[in-house]
């Protein structure tokens, strides 16, 4: 893995760790106060907020990483099974 990936994956996990604090610093927020305590509704709201967003940065993250993947061995492999077989 070249610096520059390992660059964007430490800042994909950094960003990945804040959208977590962030969803827990409003959940303890929304459930720490008796008088104003969010309801389930929120609850989910919240949950699917951190899920949709750290899907789409785990999603990223895969396509990077499979975009540096060099196949040409696996190719070479593949010609040549199919080239006995034919």
């Amino acid at each position: 893995m070249s610096q520059s990936n390992r660059d964007l994956t430490s800042n994909r996990i950094a960003e990945i760790e804040r959208l977590i604090k962030e969803f827990k610093e409003r959940f303890e927020a929304g459930t720490s106060d008796v008088d104003n305590f969010i309801t389930i509704t929120e609850i989910e709201q919240l949950w699917a907020e951190l899920q949709n967003n750290t899907n789409n940065m785990y999603s990223d993250m895969l396509k990077e990483m499979m975009s540096t993947v060099d196949e040409s061995d696996l190719i070479r492999k593949k010609k040549e099974n199919s080239e006995r077989k034919g």
